[in-house]
């Protein structure tokens, strides 16, 4: 079967954190026998090679200079809360040049089935072609796609439209399929597929990288550490954590927080922790490298993630990292909105509490900081789920169920 992949986030680089879990499900689908191809835009940051991955991997250009190129990889939204104004100006030429490539793609190698991750833009330039060709388009929404399809009565006339011609659409949370339902999309086409994760990419780092993390870090010895990773955005609620420290400290003084990731609400996030008084005790080391984030989990002794619905409604998928924490074996305290639940099991793989409620947070925190055991528990728990339930190859084989389905229908 060959598939192609719509996306505008993928990683530029080997490192990269930028939709890794874009690259991984590339990569499953391909070890489980289709041949994919993973079209993205080009941005001055790409450069990957042919040895360092298994896919077809194309980049298109939209717009000269190419530093210009500056739509998708997480740069699009302004604290993923609005547009930028360039998306106004830049997309029409992202999406006539994705177009006329996927077309070009089509007549060399006779795709089975379209799949766009994020309905918007992919979803839209996925239907063109879908219709023009005749291929079943099949679309996974992720989070930030549904809130940019509710902006403006432009983009949800173009979201309905494009719902309409798609063979099925699947989300990474429930909280997107009643969502789905108000832009007339019939149940027969949405269906929940969770994301996964590879447990074989986070095996455990020798005691020099911990020891060498916890130097870096200047981290003292005995400490417990709370590590909370994403991009420095509002919806991930990172301010909700800080402002539970001051329970937590007193508490459980010998803890350090690491809040890894960088983004638009960085500024604002350091000034809140000098006004709580816990500056000292937090970590801010920017962007991880994605060969080092599985020592961060293994040196940490619980994660947490307290996402919100930010003020303009916008709110995440299924984050993956909350995927990649349990399968290291590390109990997760996390918000119980979207799709957080049908992944931490509360009190079996973790502990879920009311979104933007610093007194719940804290609590919850420093329920696990003060019982090992429990920790232990939850932990081994976390990772089971994972290794049984919630592995790329699962989601893949659904995937690919629905490929099968449709790809022999007319479009």
């Amino acid at each position: 079967m060959k598939v192609c992949l719509l996306t505008h986030g993928y990683p530029r680089f080997p490192s990269d954190t930028t939709a890794p879990f874009i690259e991984s499900i590339a990569e499953t689908l391909q070890k489980h026998g289709a041949y994919v191809t993973v079209l993205t835009p080009d941005t001055a940051k790409f450069a990957r090679t042919t040895a360092d991955h298994n896919v077809n991997l194309k980049t298109y250009r939209y717009f000269f200079p190419r530093q210009l190129q500056l739509l998708g990889y997480a740069n699009t939204l302004v604290n993923d809360c609005e547009l930028k104004r360039y998306v106004y100006l830049l997309a029409p030429f992202m999406f006539l040049s994705a177009i006329f490539q996927l077309l070009r793609l089509h007549r060399k190698h006779c795709f089975d089935v379209i799949h766009a991750h994020w309905l918007l833009p992919n979803g839209f330039i996925g239907v063109i072609v879908s219709k023009v060709c005749k291929i079943p388009l099949v679309i996974t929404l992720h989070g930030s796609d549904i809130f940019v399809s509710k902006l403006n009565p432009v983009f949800k006339a173009i979201a309905k439209w494009t719902l309409k011609h798609t063979a099925m659409v699947t989300s990474v949370t429930p909280a997107f399929l009643p969502e789905l339902a108000a832009l007339d999309v019939p149940e027969e086409k949405r269906c929940l597929i969770p994301n996964g994760v590879d447990p074989e990419v986070f095996p455990p780092p020798t005691p020099k990288q911990l020891a060498g993390l916890q130097n870096k870090l200047s981290i003292p010895e005995g400490q417990r550490v709370v590590f909370a990773l994403g991009r420095i955005v509002l919806k991930k609620g990172f301010d909700t954590l800080i402002r539970a420290l001051p329970y937590v400290r007193e508490k459980c003084p010998q803890t350090t927080v690491i809040i890894g990731g960088d983004g638009s609400d960085l500024v604002r996030l350091k000034a809140l922790a000098e006004e709580q008084g816990v500056s000292d005790i937090i970590k801010f080391p920017g962007t991880i490298n994605r060969l080092e984030v599985p020592i961060y989990f293994y040196l940490c002794d619980l994660f947490a993630l307290p996402a919100v619905v930010d003020p303009k409604g916008n709110m995440d998928g299924c984050p993956i990292v909350i995927l990649e924490a349990m399968a290291c074996g590390k109990p997760v305290v996390a918000s119980a909105i979207s799709g957080i639940p049908i992944v931490v099991q509360n009190g079996k793989t973790g502990l879920l509490v009311e979104e933007k409620n610093p007194d719940a947070l804290a609590s919850a925190i420093v329920s696990l900081l003060e019982n090992p055991a429990k920790r232990e528990q939850f932990g081994k728990a976390a990772q089971q789920r994972i290794q049984n339930e919630l592995t790329w190859t699962k989601t893949i084989e659904q995937f690919i169920s629905i490929y099968q389905q449709h790809a022999n229908r007319d479009t």
